[in-house]
């Protein structure tokens, strides 16, 4: 695949035909998604140049031979030349939109508070640890450096007769990782809650249970656990999966579960029906009538903040505001229901102030922001 088509996917400008050809090379592999996501890094924030452009003028005067892995290695670095740090986002009618340079009107000067690696460790005995930074904790079953929780093997630890259960709650601003017994890992998003074992059975289907939120999960092989399998329980739903890579969104003040397939094979079993999915497709179960559909999807858009970043594409700017929210930890209420049914289209990277983002949404003057006290209005 030419590079230019990961300029293009990171600029929305893919033709339909050209979106075909993306999705295909980057459900190929997870070394194309890493690949992909290096070079998202780079090309964030986005800003107002015409980096395709550029980048074709580049490649121009590079080999002109059948491109090779230098080839891309050398456009790749010469990108990094040819970038500006301003983000943006555009309107329904493809309008880009650099950031102000005013400040949301605010009269009280609280800060808002960039979300952090932080979680609640709750264990069987209801007792809860803080998991934050510089707070080291370990037991026998698990360590955790203040990023990351993970469990020892479960076949080092499958001599008790009875199961116990861990809870790990990640509140608004906050995210983190862990790695299960069986060797699943799992990124869990803001406002986020998961149940699970402390150490797996080796006689029965791996289960786990989504109480709400969102998490990206990356299940351990069957042909690594005896052959069983894994389930992810949700509100009025289970996910059946056998080592795959797929993320579910749950959250409470939603009214639907949705999961994304990255990779592998997953069963969606609902209360009236079950559906299967295939990579690059999405199901989603509508809370009050159980009823699922499934439908394509963009990858990215859906598991970008497992990256470090917001991808919004013709997202109504309602979802993103709550998305917003949950990161930051702070209540954004919406007083423009115009504004708030209007689709934008955006990449932002989560470790900059909300007040940025908000600036570059406030450019497009479809909708003011105003910091009162612990809250924010959209007017």
């Amino acid at each position: 695949m030419e590079f230019k088509l990961i300029l293009k996917k990171i600029e929305g400008t893919l033709s339909p035909e050209e979106q075909i050809i993306f999705d295909n090379w980057y459900l190929q592999s997870q070394r194309h998604r890493d690949y992909f996501h290096r070079v998202t890094q780079m090309k964030q924030p986005i800003g107002d140049i015409d980096t395709l452009k550029a980048y074709e003028k580049i490649s121009k005067r590079l080999y002109r031979r059948k491109p090779s892995k230098l080839y891309y290695k050398i456009a790749a670095a010469a990108l990094l030349l040819i970038l500006i740090s301003l983000p943006f986002v555009t309107n329904k009618n493809n309008q880009k939109f650099p950031p102000s340079t005013n400040e949301i009107t605010k009269p009280s000067q609280t800060p808002i508070l960039i979300g952090t690696d932080k979680a609640v460790l709750t264990l069987e005995d209801g007792s809860e640890i803080a998991l934050e930074k510089d707070a080291n904790f370990q037991n026998n079953y698990a360590n955790s450096n203040g990023k990351e929780l993970v469990y020892t093997s479960s076949s080092k630890n499958n001599n008790t007769s009875s199961i116990a259960y861990n809870t790990l709650s990640i509140p608004r601003g906050g995210q983190f990782y862990i790695v299960l017994s069986d060797g699943t890992k799992v990124w869990l998003n803001s406002e986020t809650k998961l149940k699970y074992p402390v150490t797996f059975s080796l006689t029965t289907t791996r289960k786990v249970e989504l109480v709400y939120g969102e998490a990206y999960f990356e299940v351990s092989p069957s042909t690594m656990n005896q052959g069983q399998g894994f389930t992810v329980i949700t509100q009025g739903q289970e996910v059946e999966v056998l080592g795959t890579q797929f993320n579910i969104k749950a959250y409470q003040d939603d009214n639907y579960i949705a999961t994304t397939l990255v990779e592998g094979k997953v069963r969606i079993v609902g209360e009236q029906t079950s559906i299967q999915l295939q990579p690059g497709m999405q199901s989603k179960q509508d809370i009050n009538s159980s009823k699922i559909q499934s439908l394509h999807v963009d990858i990215y858009n859906e598991i970008s903040w497992k990256e470090g970043f917001f991808s919004f594409k013709n997202k109504p700017l309602k979802d993103i505001v709550k998305q917003l929210s949950r990161w930051y930890n702070i209540d954004i209420e919406i007083h423009n229901e115009k504004a708030a049914e209007l689709e934008f289209n955006g990449v932002f990277n989560k470790h900059q102030k909300l007040e940025n983002i908000l600036n570059i949404i406030e450019n497009t003057n479809e909708a003011k922001f105003e910091k009162k006290g612990t809250k924010i209005i959209m007017k």
